[in-house]
């Protein structure tokens, strides 16, 4: 399997050749593109813990409104994939909402999420 992160701006971070099992860092809560071997692609965000007998893993979407960015319902839509048919593995490092990313359930890159430090609440704090 060809596993390749992305940066939020689309460079590649890390590219590598290897079993599903043996990622050091899974991209669980990421933004993942799958293709299979007969060249399905699934998009969503990865919802697997995984060993080294896990033969099923789980894409999330949304479901989400994409023109006005609103959630319909709380539910996520899951699809189910084996993993022995996994031949790519996507993903885009900080890609899920909760890191300040607009909600999409696209494969989209983005500029990366910058603290504004002038603005920081803490900045004039008072210190003993």
């Amino acid at each position: 399997m060809e596993f390749i992160r992305y940066n939020q701006a689309g460079k590649i971070a890390k590219r590598c050749i290897c079993e599903l099992n043996q990622l050091k860092c899974p991209p669980l809560g990421q933004k993942v593109r799958v293709t299979l071997n007969d060249e399905k692609q699934y998009i969503g965000f990865w919802d697997t813990f995984f060993g080294f007998d896990t033969k099923i893993v789980e894409i999330s979407k949304y479901d989400l409104d994409e023109n006005t960015g609103e959630l319909r319902s709380d539910n996520s839509l899951v699809t189910f994939i084996p993993t022995d048919k996994i031949f790519r593995l996507e993903a885009i490092l900080y890609s899920n909402p909760r890191w300040g990313v607009a909600p999409t359930n696209k494969f989209t890159f983005s500029k990366p999420v910058r603290r504004d430090f002038k603005s920081d609440f803490f900045k004039n704090w008072p210190v003993k």
